[in-house]
């Protein structure tokens, strides 16, 4: 039994505990009743990696309300240079009578203030526009191994990062996310790739990191992983 997914990148504590400890010890309780044994091996010890099915646990999207303090901030800064550009009226008006002269009849004289004010918002807005649209293509899909993250609006791009390369789990929720009811998980891992991978807008976000924490001490587990000072290794 999986987790179940929220619409706005939630989900059940229930469906996550549930599934920790009915899926994954069903599947270790398996293997050792083969072998004969029926006792699953204590979490304080670590085992050589075995292999283990690799089991879909969740897909995470981020909501869609973490773009709001971005549209915010930029839509404050569109309103500021309108209200400039309204000072700045006769140099205007000038630069724009100049483009006309060597326009001619192609120059739009009627309506070239509505092109001027619609260029700017336009500019002023570009960057809550792409984090938008970067929020509603990006996934994580998380394994019992690892976690794919895919992202990219017009280019698309999938990255992995293994559970067991992750090092340390911060869950962060800024003044502008809590009044959204929202946080970022933050991922400080060991790949070259990812040193630093955030996984934006999400609730329940304190609830998030025991979770991830916990396929992370498993998937350790499973591997024998071995973490000294200063190094990172697979003992």
């Amino acid at each position: 039994m999986g987790i179940r997914q929220g619409v706005n990148g939630g989900f059940t504590t229930s469906g996550y505990q549930l599934f920790l400890y009915t899926g994954v010890n069903t599947i270790k309780l398996g293997k050792a009743m083969e072998n004969g044994n029926g006792n699953i091996p204590p979490s304080h010890q670590s085992t050589p990696a075995q292999p283990e099915e690799e089991v879909s646990l969740a897909t995470l999207k981020p909501s869609l309300k973490a773009a709001v303090p971005t549209w915010l901030a930029y839509g404050l800064l569109g309103f500021v240079v309108m209200e400039i550009l309204k000072l700045l009226h006769l140099p205007v008006t000038w630069i724009a009578q100049s483009i006309a002269d060597v326009m001619g009849e192609a120059f739009p004289y009627e309506t070239w203030q509505a092109w001027v004010y619609g260029l700017v918002w336009l500019a002023c807005l570009f960057p809550a526009i792409r984090k938008t649209l970067s929020l509603a293509v990006m996934e994580f899909h998380f394994t019992s191994q690892r976690i794919n993250y895919t992202h990219g609006i017009l280019n698309r791009r999938r990255d992995q990062v293994e559970l067991s390369r992750i090092r340390d789990i911060i869950a962060l929720r800024p003044i502008t996310q809590r009044l959204l009811g929202l946080g970022t998980l933050r991922l400080d891992t060991v790949d070259r790739s990812h040193p630093i991978l955030d996984i934006p807008g999400q609730k329940d976000v304190y609830e998030m990191k025991e979770w991830v924490n916990e396929l992370n001490q498993r998937e350790r587990q499973r591997q024998g992983y071995r973490e000294f000072e200063g190094t990172q290794s697979l003992g």
